[in-house]
């Protein structure tokens, strides 16, 4: 008996892509937190008061990295 063939629907994984994949996959997670982080951490020092712009801003790079992350995983999902 011959061994089962795969399915001919799947499409082989590229290595590249994975890698290109990955790599914008970090870019979208980390650019939002850290861009948030610093602009806040800026504006506290203009202000002159606390840590209120650090921390709204930095909450907000982690919601839009949430939020490309997912966008990413369900696009890669769906090819």
């Amino acid at each position: 008996m011959s061994e089962p063939k795969p399915p001919q629907d799947k499409k082989p994984l590229n290595f590249w892509r994975l890698v290109a994949t990955m790599s914008s996959l970090g870019w979208s997670l980390v650019l939002p937190i850290a861009g948030g982080a610093l602009l806040g951490h800026y504006l506290d020092g203009l202000a002159g008061e606390g840590v209120a712009w650090t921390v709204g801003l930095l909450f907000l790079g982690v919601s839009l990295s949430l939020y490309n992350l997912v966008h990413i995983l369900f696009k890669e999902a769906m090819e």
